[in-house]
């Protein structure tokens, strides 16, 4: 997708221009700045829904609650995941890549939601709409015109994104639940356990996406990995 300029030929074309040697994560950087980073983000963002999601949702209505959620995410993580992207002059074209692939990821899953929520159950909705992040890994391949590990990076990402929805699911009702009540009992009062609970939530989802999204940026940068080693190699060889 040329509209983005974050094939690797043109983040090669950056660096040399810039002139500077580019800072290349590995895979476990990457998953780690990932899964923590969007972990920390995902706590603030969900924490509009601990502290003011009923007000929102009276004044703008569900789907409007929604979107300012799906707007606080992807204005906090476009910086974070930046760092994950080789070469200067990123910032704003992976802000515009993220964001679109936010959208499409962030429209297919509330879809399935409001569709789904009620003849199926919040949790099988919940499960298909972890299918919108096919579109996301679709987005990524694009804005970096590397199809070839679009399979797997769906399926990492499909896989991450639902592991963190139902660990996070896991853990409100925890908190929300007799359990949570009986552990923490003289401890917090019940409204605290309930912001607990969905800053929990928060927690488990973000981790868990956070962990895909790093590994699926990891991988379509594979081209740009490579010349950047070959020319390394040649460099070091014209010096021999």
């Amino acid at each position: 997708m040329k509209l983005f300029r974050l094939s690797a030929d043109e983040s090669l074309v950056r660096i040399e221009q810039s002139g500077e040697e580019p800072k290349v994560l590995p895979l476990g950087n990457s998953l780690l700045i990932g899964g923590l980073g969007f972990c920390f983000v995902s706590i603030l963002v969900f924490g509009i829904w601990a502290f003011g999601g009923r007000a929102l949702s009276q004044s703008l209505g569900e789907g409007g609650f929604y979107a300012v959620l799906a707007v606080a995410f992807m204005g906090l993580s476009g910086a974070l995941f930046d760092r994950l992207i080789i070469g200067p002059g990123t910032m704003n074209r992976f802000y515009a890549l993220f964001t679109v692939s936010f959208v499409l990821y962030s429209v297919l899953w509330c879809a399935a939601w409001f569709l789904l929520a009620k003849p199926l159950g919040a949790r099988v909705a919940g499960l298909i709409g972890a299918g919108g992040t096919v579109a996301m890994a679709a987005c990524f391949c694009a804005g970096f015109d590397h199809w070839k590990p679009f399979v797997v990076n769906a399926v990492v990402l499909f896989v991450a994104n639902a592991v963190g929805y139902f660990l996070g699911d896991f853990m409100s009702v925890w908190f929300w639940g007799e359990a949570g009540a009986t552990a923490l009992e003289n401890v917090v009062s019940r409204p605290t356990r309930m912001m607990l609970g969905k800053l929990a939530w928060g927690l488990g989802y973000g981790l868990g996406f956070g962990f895909g999204i790093g590994y699926n940026l990891y991988t379509v940068q594979e081209p740009v990995r490579e010349q950047l080693s070959a020319r390394a190699m040649r460099s070091a060889e014209s010096t021999l």
